[in-house]
């Protein structure tokens, strides 16, 4: 099936599809394939076209659109964030970026397995997984798979997992489907909640035991800021933190500023981590996912 889909708004399909977000998108000369639900889709950017090709129906142009969050006022969503010269400079270097539309149970596993990763191992694993729990299907004379679902990945064993390159993150990854098969956690309830409480929900304890295992604050504001749709939510890592650091020192007390930089050797723990949150969401208010977006691809740009 193929389509082209008219570009009315700003739009930077590289841009967006670099920024740390999605795992299972390649690039193959000027076309992008990605694995997302329902299906795959193979796309092209020409000026203020897309040019697409389906592997069905249900990968058509609504769903692309939705996808990569066409409806949103990108302009307006930047005029509220250029507050300072550098998250204008970012702001305009990456003009065209957008937040994407994942769907949870994909977004909630493929960040479970992101922590302490690289984005090349976090692809790597994201794909062994897919290759031998997803259902297979053909797109272009290539076999593809979909993401598991919770109910495929919860009958396994962390054995299995292991051989999939996971390491640690075999247990978490077991429990979490588990939870998710069973409804110890709603994933469509905690998208309907205030971010607030979203997020507590995520972090929650059943019986004294930890429902989500290894979700903690950043991968549960990855999971509200790219799969629900909380675009208050600041997902801090390493590259952020160092970054709004330096950009933003005043906002942090010295003993948590030294940590963002990475300086001491120590960890922020979970108080540290919404602290600093919490204050880029005071400053960048209910966009504040887009600032951490555009901080992220600024930081990654700089030299050295």
């Amino acid at each position: 099936m193929e389509y082209n889909l008219a570009l009315e708004v700003p739009f930077n399909l590289q841009y967006t599809l670099e920024s740390g977000q999605v795992f299972r998108w390649e690039r193959s000369g000027d076309w992008w394939v990605g694995d997302v639900t329902h299906g795959a889709v193979k796309v092209m950017q020409e000026g203020e076209w897309l040019r697409c090709v389906a592997s069905s129906e249900r990968v058509g142009s609504s769903f692309v659109r939705n996808y990569f969050r066409l409806d949103d006022d990108l302009d307006a969503v930047l005029s509220t964030l250029m507050k300072d010269e550098r998250m204008t400079v970012a702001a305009q270097r990456f003009y065209g970026m957008r937040l994407v539309r994942q769907d949870q149970w994909e977004c909630l596993a493929s960040f479970l397995l992101a922590t302490n990763a690289n984005i090349p191992r976090i692809k790597k694993m994201v794909s062994a997984l897919c290759s031998r729990f997803g259902e297979p299907f053909e797109f272009e004379g290539a076999v593809h798979h979909s993401f598991p679902s919770p109910e495929a990945l919860a009958s396994r064993s962390v054995n299995e997992f292991e051989e999939c390159g996971l390491g640690y993150r075999a247990a978490f990854i077991k429990r979490v489907a588990a939870a998710v098969r069973d409804l110890k956690i709603d994933l469509l309830e905690i998208a309907s909640l205030p971010y607030k409480e979203a997020h507590e929900l995520l972090l929650s304890e059943l019986r004294g035991e930890k429902v989500l295992l290894g979700v903690g604050p950043k991968v549960a504001d990855c999971f509200l800021l790219y799969s629900c749709g909380k675009d208050e939510a600041f997902p801090i890592d390493v590259w952020i933190g160092k970054a709004v650091a330096g950009w933003y020192p005043r906002l942090f007390p010295p003993r948590l500023r030294r940590k963002l930089l990475g300086e001491g050797g120590s960890k922020m723990s979970g108080g540290d981590y919404e602290t600093a949150s919490e204050a880029m969401r005071s400053r960048f208010g209910k966009y504040a996912g887009y600032a951490q977006q555009y901080i992220y691809a600024a930081a990654r740009a700089q030299p050295g």
